[in-house]
């Protein structure tokens, strides 16, 4: 059976979904799971970095029975349209669970060129908007948000979500771009990238423009490493997890010097992290329970030596704005060492579980490696760690990636 019109729907929501914000892409990969569903077959025994998966996974659903608050599965009423799904843990099993089956179903798919060409359309069309959104956000902003200050705020953040979205989308286009076109795939590649950063510039989204640093560097590492490439890359992150609070105890002193001059939210956030790290010692090893941190209201006003080197109407802001936007450091803090470990096998059993880069065609490969790392500057500075919006985002560019392997193969054959 051929799953390629299932993802093609997908990606032809995709920008869609980007715009608005992101977070749709979690309703996005839930139904492309029941699709899904008529594919995806079990391999037992599983792979041990599906069981690993699957390990951190069941942790982080038993965290929140620990976690501050009350334990409320949904809250609201269906036919009155105020349900919702207030578990962190359902949300979080209810994405693993759809990921695996929508990955499943792209690795059991037969080949399908249309969709694939649907795919590189979509990502195009998404990529085409975050270079025009600059130019045209004013405009939007007030015909779609009004005059008033919060939901002209909220879409000032759609933007950027947009934009981040991008980060993700991009190694995928500009691989299929690069070695399908030749010279000009990689002219338009050339006009794409430039127009995408200053697109970012102008947005001020700065993790996103960080990705581009990411993906480059992930790519000129599988370059460099055809046979570990993969393992070195998902090694590397899954040290950057295990190591986290060390690393940053040592990035903190090492930016004291210069304390001085950075800018006031560059501060903050490094004041934000140094929190996250001093609080992880009240619980160490079990973490103190999924979306812990959203409980930490401590406000700079309790901090009178930071809040001297920052304007006054910062003084009733959270230290902590409802996560760390680190997600490593989130999952020290929540889900304790224990969770840390199993978060980083679960990375080192899939490097070692994906094919060698040189068995993979350029296409493939570099997608991979770009996706690998603009999906881990994105990790490191954005969201919080079970923001379900970014990793369905993942999840479905990764059945892209899979989807055009086997197209592409079935092209060969």
């Amino acid at each position: 059976m051929n799953f390629g019109p299932a993802l093609a729907v997908a990606f032809v929501l995709w920008p869609v979904m980007a715009v608005l914000g992101g977070q749709g892409f979690a309703p996005l990969l839930g139904l492309t799971s029941l699709a899904a569903l008529a594919l995806a077959r079990p391999r037992l025994p599983p792979a041990a970095f599906a069981l690993v998966g699957f390990a951190f996974t069941g942790w982080v659903v038993a965290s929140e029975f620990w976690a501050p608050g009350e334990l409320a599965l949904t809250s609201g009423n269906l036919l009155e349209g105020t349900f919702a799904v207030e578990s962190g843990s359902l949300a979080t099993a209810s994405l693993a669970l759809s990921s695996c089956l929508v990955v499943a179903a792209a690795l059991q798919s037969a080949p399908a060129p249309r969709a694939s060409g649907i795919i590189v359309a979509m990502l195009a069309v998404h990529t085409a908007w975050v270079i025009a959104s600059p130019y045209t956000s004013g405009f939007l902003l007030s015909a779609v948000y009004g005059e008033d200050p919060k939901r002209l705020q909220e879409g000032a953040q759609n933007f950027g979500r947009s934009a981040n979205t991008l980060a993700l989308a991009l190694p995928l286009l500009l691989s299929m771009l690069v070695f399908r076109w030749k010279i000009a795939g990689i002219v338009l590649s050339l006009l794409l990238l430039g127009g995408a950063a200053m697109a970012y510039l102008k947005l001020d989204v700065q993790a996103a423009l960080m990705a581009l640093g990411g993906t480059a560097s992930a790519i000129v590492l599988v370059a460099l490493l055809p046979q570990n490439g993969f393992r070195w890359l998902l090694g590397g992150l899954a040290g950057y997890i295990a190591a986290a609070p060390v690393l940053f105890a040592l990035l903190f002193r090492a930016l004291e010097p210069f304390s001085q001059s950075l800018p006031a939210s560059f501060r903050s956030r490094l004041w934000s992290w140094e929190v996250v790290i001093g609080r992880m010692t009240e619980a160490p090893f079990m973490g103190q329970g999924l979306y812990a941190t959203r409980e930490w209201r401590e406000t700079y006003a309790t901090r009178p030596e930071w809040l001297a080197q920052l304007p006054d109407f910062w003084k009733d802001y959270p230290i902590v704005p409802g996560h760390p936007h680190n997600m490593a450091l989130q999952i020290w803090a929540e889900t304790g060492m224990v969770g840390a470990v199993i978060a980083a096998l679960s990375l080192v059993a899939l490097g070692f579980h994906l094919p060698r880069p040189e068995e993979l065609r350029p296409e493939t490969r570099f997608a991979v490696a770009g996706l690998t790392g603009a999906a881990a500057v994105i990790f490191s500075f954005a969201y919080s760690a079970w923001n379900e919006g970014f990793w369905s985002s993942v999840a479905i560019a990764a059945a892209g990636i899979i989807l055009w392997h086997r197209t592409l193969k079935g092209a060969e054959a």
